[in-house]
C-alpha cells in the first residue's frame, strides 16, 4: 500500500511556490511514535518528509506526506480519539475547569452580543462548555450527575448482538437515564437559551469524525444531548443562518480544505476567532501549520484581523495564535479600539 503521497501545492491558497525550510529537526512525539508503530514505519521513511513554506499565504506544510487513505486511517483507526477535546470535557465535569483560553470568552462576551454561535470541528475545544456554563447554572455534583446519565442514555441504546434481555435492561436503563435527564432539566423551564450553538464539521480525512467516541459514545452525540448543539456538514452554499461569531479552535489544520472553511465561517459571520499552532517546526503527524505571517496574507485578501493572542492573558506551551476576523472592516475597527484602549477585560 502507497504511504506517500507529494503535496506540491499549498493546501491553503494551491500556490506551488513553496520554498523548503532547512535546518527543520526530526522530533517524536506521542503521536508521531502511536503512528509508526501501527504502520510499521521506521524513522528513516518519516525523514524523508520535508517542511516547506508558501511565499503567498505563509503556510508551513509537509510533502510528501501521508496518502488520504492513510491520513483517514490515522485519524479514525490508529488515533480516532481526539483525547484533548474529551479532556476538557471530563475537567469541566470533574472540576467545573474550563478549556484554557485565558479571558477569551469574557472578552468576546463583553464586547459582542452573541445570540447566535457556531463552531467548527471538535465540539469541547472552544467555547461551547463556557456558554453551556453561563446558561446552566448548575451545582457540580448536578452536572456531573446530568453528564453520566446522558452518557448512559447513549450508550443503552447500543444494542446490536445483544439477547432479548441484554436489550430489554438496557432500555429500562436508558428509559432511567432519560427520566432523571428531564428532571434536571426541568429546573430550567421557562428559561430562554442565551445563545443558540451550533456545530459544522465536513467530515475530511484529516479530523477526528464519528470514531471519537468515549466510552462509545460520539462526541457529536453527546454535544447534541448534553450541551444542545445542532449538528450540520458543512455546506458551500451559505447557511440559512446567520452567525454573531464562528469559533474555529485548533480545527482549521484540520481539513483538506482549510481556505473553504474559513470562507465559510466568514460569509456565514459578522465575525470568526481563529486559535491556531504556529509552530516553525512542523511536525510529521500534520500536514500544515499556520504562521503569524499568515494575517499579512489575510490582510491582501480584504480579510481584516485582531490579533489576540497577547490580549488575553493566557500562559502558552506552545507557539499558537488566536486572531478575530472578518470581511467587514468596521466590525474588526470597533473591536480593535475597544481591546487596545480597555484594560478592565
Amino acid at each position: 500500500m502507497k504511504i506517500f503521497i507529494p503535496y506540491e501545492k499549498c493546501i491553503f491558497c494551491n500556490s506551488n511556490k513553496l520554498i523548503i525550510q532547512k535546518n527543520i529537526k526530526f522530533t517524536s512525539n506521542f503521536y508521531v511514535k502511536a503512528i509508526t508503530d501501527d504502520l510499521n514505519l521506521k524513522k528513516k521513511k518519516l525523514e524523508k518528509i520535508r517542511t516547506y513554506k508558501c511565499e503567498k499565504c505563509h503556510v508551513l506544510q509537509n510533502s510528501p506526506w501521508f496518502t488520504r487513505q492513510i491520513s483517514n486511517k490515522i485519524y479514525n483507526n490508529i488515533y480516532g480519539q481526539h483525547n484533548r477535546s474529551w479532556d476538557n470535557l471530563i475537567k469541566f465535569v470533574s472540576k467545573k475547569e474550563f478549556p484554557k483560553h485565558g479571558r477569551l470568552f469574557e472578552m468576546l462576551i463583553k464586547n459582542i452580543k452573541i445570540k447566535k454561535y457556531a463552531e467548527f470541528g471538535s465540539p469541547f475545544m472552544g467555547l461551547f462548555l463556557n456558554f453551556y456554563s453561563s446558561e446552566n447554572d448548575f451545582k457540580k455534583k448536578i452536572n456531573q450527575k446530568l453528564f453520566s446519565n446522558t452518557l448512559e442514555y447513549l450508550k443503552s441504546r447500543q444494542v446490536a448482538g445483544k439477547n432479548a434481555n441484554s436489550r430489554k435492561s438496557s432500555m429500562l436503563k436508558a428509559k432511567k437515564a432519560l427520566k432523571i435527564i428531564k428532571r434536571i432539566r426541568k429546573k430550567l423551564k421557562g428559561r430562554k437559551l442565551i445563545t443558540k450553538k451550533y456545530l459544522f464539521n465536513d467530515n475530511s480525512g484529516l479530523s477526528w469524525g464519528q470514531n471519537d467516541n468515549f466510552e462509545s459514545v460520539n462526541s457529536r452525540s453527546l454535544a447534541s444531548e448534553l450541551l444542545n448543539v445542532k449538528l450540520f456538514e458543512m455546506e458551500t452554499k451559505k447557511f440559512k443562518s446567520y452567525f454573531d461569531l464562528f469559533g474555529i479552535f485548533h480545527s482549521l489544520d484540520h481539513t483538506f480544505y482549510p481556505k473553504k472553511v474559513l470562507n465559510f465561517a466568514l460569509q456565514s459571520s459578522n465575525l470568526v476567532i481563529v486559535y491556531c499552532h504556529t509552530n516553525k517546526e512542523l511536525s510529521k503527524q500534520h500536514l500544515f501549520s499556520f504562521t503569524n505571517d499568515f494575517l499579512k496574507f489575510l490582510k491582501k485578501q480584504k480579510i481584516y484581523t485582531i490579533d489576540l493572542t497577547n490580549k488575553i492573558k493566557k500562559n502558552f506551551h506552545s507557539p499558537e495564535m488566536y486572531f478575530l476576523c472578518s470581511k467587514k472592516k468596521r466590525e474588526i475597527n470597533k473591536l480593535n479600539l475597544i481591546y487596545n484602549l480597555s484594560n478592565n477585560i
